[in-house]
């Protein structure tokens, strides 16, 4: 209702039509439920298909960090085997017995509880498991850069649906302005004050108009189906946004930088690769250490003879010992893979380096936007003012025939303009404040 209150003056035709578009639009939405921006946030990070595979990422490192995978613990195999065979059977012994036999069976059964547990090897296997712990670090720092993402998709395209809507409102201003100089024009005409003219292009104006309305309400509706894809919900599912674009940020650069080294996703996901690149050229470093694995084994054999002098013979047994490998030579694959994890290393440090200057250079880059948007939104509602009032003035004294009503149609279209960059400005500075707080990482 504020954009009405400046034409209170204008006759009550004018007035009661713009009320009757805006009641009509609340009674369209009175059951439509209200999506707030932090509801959208939430049903984004619980939804959106980017999310949770970035949740899936973090669970498998998650279920990758054991000391299993590391090396550390020991394998136990069970090994059982049986052997039939028929045969026939020839053996003569030292004493002269002789022992023949044809298809004569035989049957050997064996099992075995092996275990093998390294016991040292140069320290690789702490090593990789601390590579492990900082992966799965990785991975929630992964998780928590898409949620930030999905964080400032969603609310950039919240706010691109206000902006829609505002610009509805705007144009639905005109409307009821080009309705009121259409009545006006008429009554001249058929007082033989004004030519025929002026009244069809009114009219044409007024047609116009509403077409603009009804493609700017095809562009809301097609702006949040986005949204509710976004959301990875039904595209029709219906709903109402807060028309709010109001913004009481006021950035510090100071503490923004701060915010910028300690909290930017990407930064930490470098700082953390970072750490696991190092992790690694220690792991790598330690393949060619003294290996020392334990042995143990648990045994039982027995083997039934269908003929000959042994007809049986069972045996168990526990058999316990170490075994040691030193890797002596392999093509100089320990040095170079040594070598190729320390350049990774020094690349992963190099990269930390570039986003940390573009980092910085990107929030300077949106603080000298934000600034100046928010002196472009001071003009421009300054401007929208001037405008509506101009207008008011002109609509007047076409009204009283002191002027023509190329004059309104000039001043409509100033405050047309004035309306458009009005809710452009409104939304670049909502824009450039979801993009520091992206770099920032407090979205």
């Amino acid at each position: 209702m504020k954009y009405l209150s400046d034409f209170c003056g204008f006759p009550r035709v004018s007035c009661f039509a713009a009320c009757i578009f805006v009641l009509h639009g609340q009674t369209g939405t009175a059951q439509t439920p209200i999506l707030t921006p932090s509801e959208a946030v939430q049903i984004a990070l619980i939804n959106h298909y980017d999310v949770r595979l970035a949740k899936s990422e973090a669970r498998i490192a998650q279920l990758n960090n054991t000391k299993g995978n590391a090396g550390m613990l020991p394998t136990v195999n069970l090994i059982a085997n049986e052997i039939f065979t028929l045969s026939t059977f020839q053996q003569k012994l030292s004493n002269g017995n002789e022992f023949r036999a044809l298809g004569a069976p035989f049957n050997n059964v064996s099992a075995a509880l092996q275990v093998s547990w390294p016991l040292f090897d140069g320290r690789r296997m702490q090593y990789a498991k601390k590579r492990l712990e900082q992966t799965e670090v990785l991975g929630q720092l992964s998780l928590n850069s898409w949620a930030q993402q999905t964080t400032a998709a969603v609310l950039q395209q919240y706010y691109g649906i206000i902006r829609s809507q505002l610009t509805e409102k705007a144009t639905a201003e005109i409307i009821v302005l080009n309705e009121e100089r259409l009545r006006i024009a008429e009554a001249r005409l058929a007082a033989g004050f004004a030519a025929q003219t002026d009244a069809l292009q009114a009219r044409i104006d007024l047609n116009q108009r509403r077409a603009d309305l009804l493609l700017q309400k095809a562009a809301t509706t097609a702006a949040k189906r986005s949204l509710n894809n976004l959301l990875a919900r039904d595209p029709a599912t219906s709903f109402e946004t807060e028309e709010n674009l109001i913004n009481t940020y006021q950035p510090d650069r100071p503490a923004l930088l701060q915010q910028l080294q300690t909290a930017n996703p990407a930064l930490q996901m470098l700082q953390k690769s970072a750490e696991v690149s190092a992790l690694t050229v220690e792991e790598v470093r330690r393949a060619d250490r003294l290996r020392l694995n334990g042995i143990g084994q648990l045994t039982a054999a027995r083997a039934d003879n269908g003929s000959g002098f042994l007809l049986n013979n069972t045996q168990a047994g526990v058999v316990v010992g170490a075994g040691l490998v030193k890797p002596l030579y392999a093509g100089g694959n320990f040095k170079r893979q040594t070598a190729v994890a320390q350049v990774q290393a020094e690349q992963a440090h190099v990269r930390i380096e570039q986003q940390k200057l573009l980092l910085e250079t990107t929030l300077d880059n949106q603080l000298a936007l934000f600034q100046t948007q928010q002196q472009i939104l001071t003009l421009e509602q300054e401007n929208t003012e001037i405008a509506r009032e101009s207008l008011k003035v002109s609509t007047e004294r076409f009204r009283l025939g002191q002027t023509t009503a190329l004059e309104v149609q000039s001043a409509q279209n100033v405050l047309e303009q004035a309306l458009t960059r009005l809710n452009l400005a409104k939304f670049n500075l909502k824009m450039a404040e979801i993009q520091m707080r992206l770099l920032t990482g407090s979205l």
